[in-house]
């Protein structure tokens, strides 16, 4: 009875294994073909990426046989590429892998102390050799570290921020939003959503447009000024 249920645990772990590698792969009759080769390797829906910079990452090679190629090796590598945001792949019986990737298109531009970078929404740099156009500008230290805080932006870029022009974070004090009407917005680190709740009941008044700057950074105050925006 024993060697019963320890052989049907062992089956559904793994069932559950190969089911978990197949949802990123599918792999045709290696077991069949031990002495083949792979013979090429396309990567496909490459926008912004190398082949080059993917290979880098990756423990493959052409002329690798079929029996060294380890497909739990390559989701893991292919995961480790912050670029990528899904992928999936096949070895075909001719030798041919084909990757196929989603790459991540940047969250922002960040500029640190006029060092420029690509970023996603978590703060991760995404090193990528393309000009990406109309992407909103974040300066300042550690404005990386900290972007996951107003990762929900694009909610309201039709309304609040819809003349959006940069953003200035100072650490331990708060986000200034630049906007192309000379306006700006002053919000604290956290609390994105409750301080565009009370943005938005700002704006909507009559009264906003004799206003440059809403200062919200200190908790439960509100200031208003006339003055040119200042960090």
């Amino acid at each position: 009875m024993r060697k019963f249920l320890t052989f049907s645990l062992l089956l559904i772990i793994g069932i559950f294994g190969i089911n978990k590698i197949y949802s990123y792969s599918k792999i045709y009759l290696i077991g069949f073909f031990p002495q083949k080769k792979i013979t090429k390797i396309n990567f496909m829906n490459l926008k912004y990426l190398d082949k080059e910079y993917l290979m880098n990452y990756l423990d493959i090679h052409l002329n690798q046989n079929y029996w060294s190629f380890n497909t739990k090796k390559l989701i893991e590598n292919l995961k480790s590429i912050n670029e990528i945001s899904d992928f999936e792949f096949t070895l075909h019986p001719s030798g041919i892998l084909d990757i196929y990737v989603d790459e991540k298109y940047p969250f922002m531009l960040w500029n640190d102390n006029n060092n420029f970078s690509y970023i996603d929404k978590q703060g991760k740099t995404l090193r990528y050799n393309f000009s990406f156009h109309n992407l909103i500008t974040i300066s300042g230290k550690n404005a990386n570290k900290n972007i996951s805080e107003i990762s929900n932006i694009d909610k309201y870029q039709k309304t609040i921020f819809e003349s959006l022009k940069k953003i200035y974070f100072i650490d331990n004090v708060g986000w200034k939003f630049s906007l192309n009407n000379e306006k700006c917005f002053l919000i604290p680190v956290k609390d994105f959503e409750k301080s565009m709740k009370i943005l938005k009941k700002i704006t909507s008044l009559e009264i906003y447009k004799e206003y440059k700057s809403i200062d919200l950074r200190i908790k439960g105050k509100i200031y208003l000024s006339k003055k040119k925006c200042s960090i």
